[in-house]
């Protein structure tokens, strides 16, 4: 398979953008310098390499040849840079590679080493074709650098194709005409004294560049098109830039000025966000700058362009660096370092204490985003398509929501039972692992659905340590992981309690990147308790099922008893009733009765059924059509000295229709012209209602019937397929209940032949419902 990446057109023109003044009046500095150029086709004769060939279309291995490394000539750049970013176009059919370096240096001195480009999905949009380096940043004591160079290894293991490389583009970027982060937290000390210090009812923000100290382009004072909303979730990041400097202002000023600008001839690689899209960023010294723009940092929560459908409610902190894997091909990133996971802290803390965000769980409060997400995560767990923040960052995720929750008070009341642990034992079979380290604590099992008993292979359990005997709940985490497929309706989850085993089926489906509560159950201390789930389900074949954390806490909480099915005001078209509900209480239930009676007060009852135990559940046979029944349950616990409670449910309504309604067509009307024809009807249900009729055409003479619409209304235009042709119609009703009318009850009374012309000059009163 070919990957064709976008071509950037041969263009090196310099822009100097508008020199604009410092925070201080003292001061001035120049906005961002950006220049492109752009080699393609047989501009590449410009090097050396054996066994590699030039053509108009670009750079590729000789016909004979299997490996090559072409080299350039040293490229003296347009402007001295202190950041560079590359992007390329190529062809790289499958078994066959391709890879670039680049090296640069200041003037005739050393060069720096090779820097392997590495095209990343962290800095491009999921849908685009653009292979796209990570920014190489300068070292601060060389300043600028004005020389590159740059490499192109080949590869391929048959003679059939070749990679080729039709063009590689360099964006330079001269951020140096600036404050260094010395400078700027001076400037920002002599500010935050004359602005006075603002008290805080919560955790304090720590100190912070401000926007207005780092960001000296005209370009960065802007409000048109901010939104906001108040953060539910936070993002973790990385820049995705080198480490190799040490000048992190100019740093930061080059990413801004990277993500903000359109591509254009003097930037072919810049992102065209408009703004900066991380909302604080953290340098390795653990100096924390502000990002996008936002009128009052301190209040509000700026939507930033850092996690696609994450970006409303959430807050992006991008730590600046690479911290991918030392065994990351290509580029080996490095951990985070001790200041900045100290800053990471206190700003995490700072946002969380603020809108009350529970570090240690998981919501679906992102407005834009289907399903949950953890509320504290790494850029990789919103989306599963990057590998940002990098492995050593990622891996800190837990460690952080631990720091936070001690910072702000908050602990984390379950007892947890990971899949990687002792206490969770599996079967010998086939199982994948959620790919970048995906589940609760960075790591999940997962398995394929199989309604085959025969082929059901993977199962699991897990056995939690009990601290004592007790009431808990019990929830099983459900990962947000990339794997190309859906998840399961039908996972079926038996817990081994104190008072037996229950199995309740949960969809994954429907829980994932949640946790899935599976139900409150009376344990006892040690290991007798555990929960097992296997791979065989009653719903679908090949989906994901998941292994991840499984977590306890043990219920505190008033006793509570909760109707779940039938649903209030519902309607059923089946006599044998089932009816469910839950007893949430640590206490002993001495007795559980269920009442159905033809009014509220209970006073008809056509069933009064009582049990001596707890029971959740009971089906009773009606025989026949109920048009009112309300139904009640009642549970009376026992709480020690000769104590009980008694509770029930509030009556809930349900109704049993079992007759189908009836319609039929009552006229055809031509309308003006003879295209179209109006379709009118009636219908009728006397219990539950109509909900909705189909109306049904066919060619006189014919027996099949073809659907035209389903519709609440009670009359539609219909188009003939053909206009020569004659059509008859027939309508089916179908109740609240779900009762259909028989295909053989109605009779195609009307057809085309049989319409009244309907002229202009007539109007008729359309009611569609």
């Amino acid at each position: 398979m070919y990957k064709t990446i976008k071509t950037f057109s041969f263009l090196v023109l310099l822009t100097l953008l508008a020199a604009v003044s410092w925070p201080q009046p003292q001061s001035t500095a120049a906005a961002p310098i950006m220049q492109s150029l752009t080699w393609q086709g047989e501009e590449f004769a410009q090097g050396a390499g054996a066994d590699t060939a030039v053509s108009p279309t670009g750079l590729t291995l000789d016909d004979a040849a299997f490996t090559a490394v072409y080299t350039s000539n040293p490229i003296h750049t347009p402007i001295g840079f202190n950041a560079l970013v590359t992007s390329w176009e190529a062809d790289v059919p499958t078994d066959t590679s391709l890879e670039i370096q680049v090296r640069t240096r200041k003037g005739n001195g050393e060069w720096s080493e090779w820097f392997h480009l590495h095209s990343h999905l962290d800095l491009v949009q999921e849908d685009d074709h653009e292979n796209l380096s990570d920014m190489l940043t300068v070292p601060e004591a060389d300043g600028t650098h004005d020389t590159i160079q740059f490499s192109v290894s080949f590869g391929r293991f048959n003679s059939l194709v070749a990679p080729e490389l039709h063009s590689i583009s360099f964006t330079f970027i001269d951020t140096t005409a600036g404050p260094t982060a010395v400078e700027m937290l001076a400037q920002q000390q002599a500010l935050d004294a004359a602005n006075g210090s603002k008290p805080t009812d919560g955790y304090p923000r720590p100190t912070v560049i401000s926007r207005e100290v780092w960001c000296i382009s005209v370009d960065c004072d802007y409000t048109a098109g901010l939104e906001y909303d108040n953060a539910s979730h936070m993002i973790v990041h990385h820049t995705v830039s080198s480490n190799s400097s040490s000048n992190w202002a100019a740093t930061v000023r080059a990413i801004w000025a990277f993500h903000t600008y359109p591509a254009s001839t003097t930037c072919t690689s810049c992102r065209g966000w408009g703004d900066i899209g991380y909302n604080y960023l953290i340098d390795l010294n653990g100096v924390i700058y502000e990002g996008h723009n936002n009128q009052d940092y301190l209040n509000l929560d700026v939507v930033g362009t850092h996690a696609s459908g994450a970006n409303t409610g959430s807050m992006g902190v991008s730590l600046i660096g690479t911290f991918t894997s030392t065994s990351y091909p290509g580029l080996p990133g490095i951990a985070p370092s001790e200041p900045m996971k100290t800053s990471l802290v206190e700003l995490l803390s700072w946002k969380a204490d603020q809108r009350d965000i529970n570090v240690f769980d998981a919501s679906d409060a992102l407005p834009f985003v289907a399903g949950g997400r953890p509320n504290l995560m790494g850029h990789r767990d919103a989306f599963g398509t990057t590998e940002c923040p990098g492995d050593q960052a990622h891996v800190l995720i837990p460690w952080l929501r631990d720091q936070v929750g001690a910072k702000i008070g908050l602990s984390d009341p379950y007892l947890y039972v990971n899949e990687n642990s002792t206490q969770f034992t599996k079967s010998s079979a086939t199982w994948y692992e959620g790919g970048n380290e995906c589940g609760h604590n960075g790591h999940s099992y997962y398995t394929n659905s199989t309604t085959n008993p025969a082929a059901s292979a993977n199962w699991g359990i897990w056995r939690p340590v009990v601290p004592k005997n007790g009431r808990y709940t019990i929830e099983a985490y459900v990962p947000y992981c990339n794997t190309g497929k859906g998840e399961t309706a039908g996972a079926t989850y038996e817990i081994h309690h104190a008072n037996g085993v229950t199995e309740v089926t949960r969809s994954h489906q429907q829980y994932v990147g949640l946790w899935v509560p599976l139900g409150t159950f009376d344990l006892t201390a040690g290991t007798d308790n555990f929960v097992y789930l296997d791979d065989l389900v009653t719903t679908d074949n090949s989906l994901g099922l998941w292994f991840d954390s499984l977590r306890l806490l043990e219920v505190t909480e008033p006793d509570t008893i909760t109707a779940i099915a039938p649903t209030d005001g519902s309607w059923t078209n089946n006599p044998q009733v089932a009816f469910s509900w839950d007893i949430d209480t640590t206490n002993t239930v001495i007795s559980t009765s269920l009442t159905v009676s033809t009014d509220a007060a209970q006073t008809n009852k056509l069933v009064n059924q009582t049990w001596n135990t707890a029971v959740f559940s009971h089906t009773h046979n009606f025989a026949a059509e109920q048009p009112t029944l309300y139904w009640q349950v009642t549970a009376v616990m026992d709480h020690g000295s000769g104590v009980t409670q008694t509770l029930s449910t509030p009556p809930r309504q349900l109704g049993i229709d079992t007759t189908a309604p009836t319609s039929e067509v009552t006229a055809v009307y031509e309308m003006s012209g003879g295209v179209n024809y109006l379709v009118v009807w009636t219908g009728a249900d006397a219990l539950s209602g109509v909900a909705s009729y189909e109306l049904q055409y066919r060619l006189l003479g014919d027996t099949d019937w073809t659907k035209v619409v389903e519709t609440t209304a009670v009359s539609a235009l219909f188009t003939p397929p053909n206009p020569d042709s004659s059509y008859e119609f027939r309508v089916l009703a179908t109740d609240v209940a779900t009762n259909r009318q028989s295909a053989d009850t109605p009779a195609a009374a009307l057809g085309t032949d049989q319409a009244i012309p309907l002229p202009h000059a007539i109007m008729l009163p359309f009611i569609t419902r």
